[in-house]
């Protein structure tokens, strides 16, 4: 009896000492000693959400962005910035030999006095190059420092599109000419971009034939093509350094181009009352027809994005080698960016009608609009999720032209309701 007794004290005995012990060091003793240089932070500051994944390698979850205000903030801090209030087009993000003209001084020989002397040296940056609608006159956006340059002074009044490629130094413009009621295209050499220094004019201006109805450009930038309409339907080509190279003819003139990687492709013209189909060039090889207001999209890797109008309203879908997958987002075709790690950027309407009846013919001619968030797509599993979502106050924001940065960071658009330029920096997106 007094053996159980014994075993029992001592046992209650080391039962209380060990919650002491765990009391003391899990409870009391502090983790981390806060202080002004790092205090401690309860929240991990490197959880990436979902949709970066796919542009960061990242595997964590999040929430949808919050907008930040960029007032009062340096550019490079700022989160969304309108570049140009006014219409702009040709948006191309260039890397390149930048002059810029600082001051030196020196100390002629045989003389005590310092004189300034203007240099010119060579630095690379990160411009955002992009044409002014309405004088033809090509702006640079320092990305590191925020500031617009003009770069060119030769004027092309009325410009309705544009294509800088060739990594900044090559530039091919649309206007529609009154007077000979027909659409003028122009290409020429844009002139190595002077920092802080006065515009010069373009080089080397050529005409393509008129009326060019579809213009296309790869993503390296280094090919373009363009469709001429003619008598017996249309012709292809392909712009090389002394000119045109027929690349294919067809029957059709209504034709849309657009490149994935070095493979030209053509769509129909997307309407709600008519039946359209998406060809690989030069052979015109049938890829998807028979849809209504079909829109194509293609990635480096040749991944369709698709978008058509059926009897239920929109339905966008992916097609490759593996079969289609429908997205969970729907919107256009025209209105997403494929990165450069195969995922997707897309701007998703709010709202959309629910039946095919006049979209996107109505879309497309500014009969209508829509109201836009920014999200980024997993093309593996057709998920969708949140980017950026934008403030209110800046009213409706119906996106197109959406471009990327090679590195995923920057994200320009198009605002169709005035022609504005944007940039989101993804990078400055908080969760």
């Amino acid at each position: 009896m007094l053996n159980r007794r014994f075993f029992f004290i001592i046992g209650l005995v080391l039962l209380l000492a060990a919650v002491v012990l765990v009391w003391y060091f899990v409870y009391v003793t502090p983790k981390a000693a806060p202080s002004l240089a790092q205090p401690t932070n309860p929240f991990p500051t490197s959880t990436f959400s979902r949709g970066f994944q796919f542009i960061f390698g990242q595997n964590k979850t999040g929430e949808e962005a919050v907008p930040q205000t960029p007032d009062a903030t340096p550019a490079a801090q700022q989160t969304l910035i309108e570049i140009w209030n006014k219409p702009a087009t040709g948006a191309a993000f260039v890397a390149q030999q930048v002059l810029i003209q600082v001051e030196a001084t020196t100390t002629p020989k045989g003389t005590t006095t310092p004189i300034v002397i203007q240099k010119t040296v060579r630095a690379t940056s990160t411009l955002l190059m992009f044409v002014d609608r309405t004088t033809g006159y090509i702006y640079g956006y320092n990305m590191e420092e925020g500031t617009i340059n003009q770069l060119t002074n030769t004027t092309v009044i009325g410009v309705h599109d544009a294509y800088i490629y060739s990594n900044g130094k090559r530039v091919m413009m649309r206007r529609y000419d009154e007077d000979s009621k027909a659409i003028i295209t122009i290409v020429a050499n844009i002139p190595a971009p002077i920092q802080n220094g006065p515009p010069q004019a373009l080089s080397q201006m050529t005409s393509l034939p008129l009326n060019v109805a579809s213009i296309a450009i790869n993503k390296k930038g280094d090919r373009l093509s363009y469709l001429v309409p003619n008598s017996s339907g249309s012709s292809i080509y392909t712009l090389g350094a002394t000119g045109g190279t027929l690349v294919s003819t067809s029957p059709f003139s209504e034709w849309s181009l657009f490149y994935g990687g070095d493979t030209l492709y053509a769509t129909t013209k997307p309407s709600a009352y008519l039946l359209g189909m998406t060809t690989a060039l030069p052979s015109f090889e049938y890829l998807i027809g028979n849809k209504t207001g079909l829109m194509s999209n293609a990635s480096d890797k040749g991944a369709l994005l698709n978008s058509v109008w059926t009897d239920s309203g929109l339905v966008t879908y992916l097609s490759a080698t593996q079969g289609e997958i429908i997205l969970q987002a729907k919107t256009l075709a025209s209105k997403c960016t494929w990165g450069t790690r195969e995922f997707l950027i897309c701007a998703i309407p709010k709202t959309l009608p629910v039946s095919d009846e006049g979209m996107p013919d109505d879309w497309l001619q500014g009969r209508t609009s829509f109201d836009d968030t920014l999200e980024t797509v997993d093309v593996g599993s057709g998920t969708s999720y949140p980017l950026y979502s934008f403030d209110p106050s800046k009213g409706e924001m119906d996106v197109t032209n959406i471009g990327l940065s090679s590195d995923n960071k920057w994200v320009t658009f198009i605002r169709k309701q005035t022609g504005s330029l944007w940039l989101l920096r993804t990078e400055n997106i908080t969760y």
